[in-house]
């Protein structure tokens, strides 16, 4: 054992994190294959790579503080724990040496290693729903809701371990037959993370703030928080996410002519497309005894107005200051995916377009309502996974991920197909410094011609 290291369990570290410490473990973590899943000089301040490396595993951590780990308590204080031994029914094997593979071919691993159990999830999650709404839409609203609860406490579990697996999915680009039962999965996926992130921003929000504060004043401090400004558990997290999946229930009652129509809504078939939210989703939920609140305002106002005026919003009487954060981010999912997805009237848009959009829409609003954007641009990413955007050196880049964003260039500075794979770039701060940076004068790619150009070991399968 190297000098001023310990070895403590995963569960232990865990149990820290949660309690809003911090650590960093000093020496790179291997799984039993050799392959790295936690990088030595990352600070881990979520459970989520936690559970991953769980998740291959892992039982018992080094911390090495002469590699700069440590482990510090939610106000910064170093926490004493003392070593664990390995237990003796299963010793914990040496770790390898990493497997002698590039950077981009390890990345790419993952990422399919993700996509792989990710369309599994997305492919029972479809079949349930779709066997919720068509029973909807046979007996004019009874459903057997249990299945659902299932499957969405399920793709929560994988989410909250697993935030960006979806993020690698083919987006409905080239077809729309699927379009309610991808959607809904698509909002529940998108609006979890964000969720997931709005927790994480209340958190810091605030610890900083009581920090700033003379110990006497903090409990009075908590109580004067506004009370839109909440944290969720995950027993409400998991019943917002089922909202979120459940969301558009209420279209299985409205005619499919004027839900599939390729022109502009006449007002009287936009009045009827109105009532899935309106009137269809609350019968829908009244009809099977499903009175609870998150769902019910999900279902009701996921299309009401963000700000005072906001135009084809509905339902009017509700303002927006009273609408919960949950069915602000449902909505901003709900839209996201809209437009980023084929529809029978319209094509795909290029997510990172998309993305600003939004941005620009509802930035310099209501405080909770930029607290709830910064989520969504947090979890979304200003340059989501799957985007192709142009180099200022004329390249062209498939985004591998959003976080960075790390980047593959595809072509040469003239737009001619790379013959060989390139090494995977972040552009970070020290990327802008040697002129490496996105190119935001130039329009983003339609996505289906962004799709043809790709090589194939960057395409979804």
């Amino acid at each position: 054992m190297a000098d001023g290291e310990i070895r403590i369990s995963i569960d232990k570290l865990i149990e820290i994190v949660q309690s809003g410490g911090k650590i960093r473990t000093g020496v790179d973590v291997f799984n039993k294959q050799g392959r790295l899943i936690l990088e030595r000089d990352v600070l881990v301040a979520d459970v989520a790579p936690l559970l991953r490396v769980k998740k291959f595993g892992v039982e018992l951590i080094s911390i090495v503080s002469g590699g700069n780990g440590g482990l510090w308590d939610e106000s910064g204080q170093p926490v004493v724990v003392k070593t664990e031994a390995a237990p003796a029914s299963k010793p914990a094997p040496a770790p390898k040496p990493p497997l002698p593979v590039s950077e981009i071919d390890r990345r790419i691993h993952d990422i399919e290693e993700l996509r792989r159990a990710a369309a599994e999830k997305a492919s029972l999650a479809k079949k349930s729903l779709k066997n919720a709404l068509n029973q909807i839409q046979e007996t004019g609203g009874n459903f057997d809701f249990e299945p659902i609860d299932d499957t969405v406490r399920d793709l929560f579990g994988f989410i909250s371990q697993n935030e960006t697996a979806f993020s690698y999915l083919t987006r409905e680009i080239f077809s729309y037959d699927q379009y309610l039962y991808n959607h809904s999965l698509n909002v529940c996926v998108i609006g979890t993370v964000v969720m997931k992130k709005f927790n994480e921003n209340f958190n810091a929000m605030v610890n900083n703030h009581l920090n700033s504060m003379p110990t006497s004043l903090t409990a009075a401090a908590t109580k004067a928080m506004p009370q839109a400004f909440k944290y969720f558990q995950d027993d409400e997290l998991q019943d917002i996410s089922a909202g979120f999946f459940m969301h558009d229930m209420g279209k299985m009652l409205v005619e499919k002519s004027i839900l599939n129509k390729k022109g502009r809504l006449s007002k009287s078939e936009f009045e009827v497309v109105k009532t899935h939210s309106t009137i269809n989703g609350i019968k829908i939920l009244e009809k099977n005894h499903l009175i609870n609140p998150y769902l019910c305002k999900i279902s009701h106002y996921h299309h009401a107005r963000l700000f005072e005026d906001e135009e084809r919003c509905y339902p009017a009487e509700i303002s927006p200051l009273d609408i919960p954060a949950y069915v602000k981010v449902c909505k901003l999912a709900d839209i996201f995916d809209a437009m980023t997805s084929k529809r029978c009237y319209k094509e795909a848009l290029n997510p990172v377009g998309v993305v600003a959009d939004i941005f620009h829409k509802y930035a310099q609003k209501d405080t909770l309502l930029q607290f709830i954007l910064h989520a969504f641009v947090r979890a979304v990413g200003i340059y989501p996974s799957g985007s192709v955007v142009s180099l200022i050196n004329g390249q062209l880049a498939y985004v591998l991920d959003s976080e960075g964003p790390a980047l593959i260039a595809f072509t040469d500075a003239d737009g001619r197909p790379l013959t060989a794979k390139q090494d995977i770039m972040v552009l970070d701060k020290k990327a802008a410094e040697r002129g490496l940076k996105i190119d935001r004068r130039k329009a983003p790619m339609d996505p289906v011609q962004a799709h043809k150009i790709l090589p194939d070991y960057l395409k979804s399968p």
